[in-house]
């Protein structure tokens, strides 16, 4: 997790438990992601939000047109990222909330789109194995894992593709020194 101010983590920190206790966790946080995808350079905006020659008013005038479209929710958060100096944390509120939901999901990557039952079963097996519990999780699907499934978080890479599987063993046999022969080779 990037290092925020206390401030900017402790507000973010809140806002996910409101989000999360109220049922609106999976709505913010695409509202969030929307916003910071849209912020096509984090860093001019971020320069502009702390510029003291942009007037607050101003600032604020740019984000309530960027940001009008949004839950009332979401807005009530980024509305407490002012400043007392004029600036505005946007970018920083938007990062810490983000982080904060990445470090509690789940992410199931499978070669075919799986079932909301099969995702709540493998979430809840991996959730028992790890003592840890993940607040959502999503199905990534990546045909180049053949079978299996591999299971993601910020702090965990379980592995049980048929591809993963495949490329161990191949490690395997290439320690063991054998000498790898093509089809042509079996045929004389």
């Amino acid at each position: 997790m990037v290092k925020y101010h206390k401030d900017i983590v402790k507000e973010a920190s809140h806002f996910y438990a409101k989000a999360k206790f109220e049922g609106h966790l999976e709505q913010v946080t695409n509202e969030l992601q929307a916003i910071l995808a849209g912020i096509q350079n984090t860093s001019t905006f971020r320069q502009m939000m702390h510029l003291e020659h942009v007037s607050y008013d101003k600032k604020l005038s740019v984000l309530e047109s960027a940001f009008g479209h949004l839950s009332k929710e979401t807005q009530e958060y980024l509305a407490t990222f002012p400043s007392e100096d004029g600036s505005m944390n946007i970018v920083e509120a938007l990062e810490a909330f983000l982080d904060i939901y990445n470090a509690n999901k789940l992410e199931i990557v499978s070669a075919i789109p799986l079932t909301n039952e099969q995702m709540d079963r493998i979430a809840t097996a991996f959730q028992n194995k790890t003592h840890k519990e993940f607040d959502s999780w999503v199905n990534t699907v990546d045909p180049s894992v053949i079978g299996g499934v591999q299971i993601k978080t910020k702090e965990y890479l379980l592995d049980g593709t048929i591809a993963n599987k495949l490329k161990q063993f191949k490690e395997k046999i290439s320690q063991t020194g054998l000498k790898k022969i093509g089809r042509a080779s079996c045929r004389e």
